[in-house]
C-alpha cells in the first residue's frame, strides 16, 4: 500500500522531463537563431561562419555534429518565420544568467570575426543585441577586444 501511494506521489509529483527537453531545445533553438542573424548581418552567409556557428553549437551544448547541423536547421526555420529578434533574445533573458549571455556576446563576436571582417551592420547588430541582452556596453567592448585579439 504504501509503495502504490509512493508510485502515486513520483507519478504525479516529479517534474515532466518533456517540458524541460522542450525548455532546452527552444534555448539552444533561440542561441542559435540569434547566431545566424549575427551571421547573415552583412548579407552573407559563408562556409566559415556556418562552420562557427557549428562549432560554437557543439561546444556550448555539448552536441554532436550531426546534432548542431540538425540544430542549425531548425534555427534556420525559425529564424526565417521570425518576424524580429526579441522572441530569441527574450528567451535568453529569461533563463540565462548574465554570465551566460556574455559567453553567448562573445560567440556572436567569434560569428562576426570568422570570416575576417566587421562591417558596420555587424557592429551595430552586435550593440543592439547586447542592450536587449541587459549587457553593458563595456562588456561589449571587452569582448570584442578579446575575440578580435585571439585572432
Amino acid at each position: 500500500m504504501i509503495e502504490a501511494i509512493q508510485r502515486f506521489f513520483d507519478d504525479r509529483m516529479a517534474p515532466e522531463p518533456a517540458v524541460a527537453a522542450t525548455d532546452d531545445a527552444r534555448l539552444q533553438v533561440a542561441t542559435c537563431a540569434l547566431l545566424l542573424e549575427v551571421a547573415h548581418a552583412d548579407d552573407e552567409f559563408s562556409d566559415a561562419e556556418r562552420a562557427t556557428i557549428v562549432s560554437l553549437l557543439r561546444q556550448r551544448f555539448g552536441i554532436t555534429e550531426a546534432e548542431a547541423d540538425r540544430l542549425l536547421s531548425l534555427a534556420q526555420q525559425e529564424y526565417d518565420d521570425a518576424t524580429d529578434l526579441y522572441q530569441f533574445a527574450r528567451l535568453i533573458n529569461e533563463h540565462y544568467s548574465h554570465g551566460e549571455k556574455l559567453t553567448v556576446l562573445e560567440q556572436f563576436w567569434q560569428v562576426v570575426y570568422s570570416d575576417g571582417q566587421l562591417e558596420a551592420h555587424e557592429d551595430a547588430l552586435l550593440h543592439k543585441l547586447a542592450s536587449v541582452l541587459g549587457l553593458r556596453h563595456e562588456e561589449l567592448i571587452a569582448l570584442k577586444i578579446r575575440v578580435k585579439r585571439g585572432l
